[in-house]
């Protein structure tokens, strides 16, 4: 079952704050979207609306389950992920326990050796039996990365997951995100993994889109360009 979003005019306001200014686009099947710009810029804010985590002021933002609009939000969470800065894990289970509790929790029946595997992937496998709360903050960043990756969602939505990664959890995630076969939205303020993961581009500035671009249209160079053009500060 495939997965789109289209958006039109997009704004969210908190009192007279605005966050997100009538900002117009669309994921379609296979896209791998990196959300760039400067803090304040409403990466984050645009990044919850297309999860259904928050509604927009106005505008309108419509999703599609195989090629028909759908309105219901269970439905479609059923079909969506979301790795943000909090873990959403249970601090008193082990690694291993909060992923069977989250394999309960969205009814995937997922087997334990599928649930070891899934350890595995993301550098976990020798940490099953670790309480949440005793791991560092990369593993941590780690074992919310399997969480996210568990319902096997049609679209990942990730806010900046490379927090808290050391070299090797970097690579690991790197090597996860290359699938040509998984779409995501990934907001970062690092922008060489943002340029080398992604297909597609988004810079938002002071709450509008100022980019829309393709990885095919555009060089390493002239996107760093672009990014420091909106007040951003290139990271290695």
């Amino acid at each position: 079952m495939t997965l789109s979003i289209r958006f039109h005019e997009l704004s969210k306001q908190f009192g007279e704050t605005i966050a997100l200014w009538r900002v117009s686009e669309a994921i379609e099947p296979g896209d791998r979207i990196s959300i760039l710009g400067h803090n304040g810029a409403g990466k984050s804010t645009l990044l919850h609306m297309l999860a259904t985590l928050s509604k927009p002021s106005s505008g309108e933002l419509t999703f599609s389950l195989a090629g028909e609009t759908c309105d219901d939000v269970k439905k479609l969470r059923d079909h969506l992920s979301f790795l943000s800065h909090e873990p959403m894990l249970y601090p008193d289970l082990t690694a291993l326990e909060n992923l069977r509790f989250i394999n309960r929790l969205y009814q995937r029946n997922l087997s334990e050796d599928a649930l070891r595997e899934l350890l595995d992937k993301v550098g976990m496998s020798d940490f099953g039996d670790r309480l949440f709360r005793t791991c560092s903050r990369g593993m941590q960043q780690r074992l919310s990365l399997a969480r996210a990756l568990l319902p096997q969602p049609k679209l990942l939505f990730l806010d900046e997951p490379f927090s808290g990664l050391d070299r090797g959890g970097v690579e690991r995630m790197k090597a996860l995100f290359a699938d040509d076969q998984m779409s995501w939205v990934l907001v970062t303020h690092h922008l060489r993994l943002g340029y080398e993961l992604a297909n597609r581009f988004w810079i938002l500035h002071r709450g509008r889109l100022l980019h829309s671009l393709q990885k095919r249209d555009l060089t390493y160079e002239a996107y760093i360009k672009l990014c420091e053009g909106s007040s951003m500060e290139a990271s290695a």
